[in-house]
């Protein structure tokens, strides 16, 4: 029974002509079908709203937090390919309570004083360790890694 339904089908496909199997080929599924493909690579060739969710940095007094505050940062970043110009702006707005404050006032005196504003990522690390991290704190660390056993 198969073989007959497949010769039925295969004796009227062969009654068209070329023409008409290039025909149906290019103006039929295949055109919609190249179509959508098209669509698709137009659509990912179109930049991506990436929509990223940082913790908030309220700038207290513990060091670990913010170490952990900027390794999740630097991890969002690398995982969503945030260009440079975007870094500063995005990790700003999560900054809450003191250190929004610190932040509004950093950019203030930098304005005031002609001062470049911060721009990139590591300016932004090294001006927030410096107000943040104390100097001692290296120091602190090698040592409870030396008594470490």
């Amino acid at each position: 029974m198969k073989r007959e339904k497949h010769a039925s089908y295969s004796s009227h496909d062969s009654c068209k002509s070329l023409s008409e199997k290039l025909s149906d080929y290019y103006g039929g599924r295949h055109r919609s079908h190249t179509k959508c493909h098209s669509q698709r690579r137009e659509k990912d060739r179109r930049p991506q709203k990436v929509n990223i969710s940082l913790t908030y940095f309220h700038a207290k007094d513990n060091v670990e937090a913010y170490l952990d505050w900027e390794i999740k940062v630097e991890q969002l970043f690398a995982c969503h390919h945030i260009s440079e110009e975007r870094k500063v702006p995005l990790a700003t707005l999560s900054f809450q309570g003191y250190a929004l404050y610190w932040w509004i006032s950093l950019v203030r005196e930098r304005r005031i004083y002609g001062d470049p504003l911060v721009e990139y990522w590591n300016d932004l690390k090294g001006a927030i360790r410096k107000r943040h991290i104390p100097s001692y704190y290296d120091m602190e660390l090698k040592d409870k890694l030396q008594r470490l056993r």
